[in-house]
């Protein structure tokens, strides 16, 4: 069996508008093909204050390690970036989604994340004396991308993702790198 094996972090945020400190939930989807041998294929972030850049450094690590039948659906990484604030309360400022490169070796990765925008005067002034954001009721739109065209959103800041992949037994696959 071909196996791919994917060691890296979650370096951080940038260009994030909000206050509050920032915290990132994530989770390796891949297709039907694909087993997970080892490492956790979802977690969370520490969450951190934003600094004069108007970034965070979260340096999370990521290790996960598949073995595939086939390389149809290729594993992707989904991401939720959220705030806390002062008070306890937690949503969602961002979401993204990137497909895994196909080539070994150390990649670096400035994943753009969005945010379905409020669209009524009265969720805007909601969200402006209460806090919080229009979050997704079924995330699959994320990473399949069905139905997005439908939904209004806005540009948020940016995810850096340091990552290594390890490719092994793709030949029999017809796969060729260099």
């Amino acid at each position: 069996m071909a196996e791919l094996h994917v060691l890296g972090q979650l370096q951080g945020v940038s260009n994030f508008q909000d206050s509050s400190s920032l915290f990132c939930r994530y989770s390796f989807q891949a297709g039907p093909n694909w087993t997970v041998i080892s490492g956790c294929p979802e977690g969370q972030t520490v969450s951190g204050k934003l600094d004069y850049a108007k970034s965070v450094i979260w340096s999370h690590p990521l290790d996960i390690h598949y073995i595939t039948k086939g390389i149809q659906g290729w594993p992707k990484l989904v991401l939720q970036v959220s705030c806390l604030d002062s008070i306890g309360r937690a949503w969602v400022v961002g979401y993204s989604c990137c497909s895994l490169p196909v080539v070994p070796g150390h990649h670096v990765l400035d994943i753009p994340c969005w945010l379905p925008i409020a669209t009524t005067l009265t969720d805007r002034i909601r969200e402006y004396f209460l806090g919080g954001s229009h979050q997704l009721l079924q995330t699959d739109i994320i990473n399949l991308g069905t139905d997005r065209y439908k939904l209004k959103t806005q540009s948020k800041g940016t995810i850096t993702l340091k990552i290594d992949l390890v490719l092994r037994n793709f030949t029999q696959f017809g796969v060729e790198y260099k």
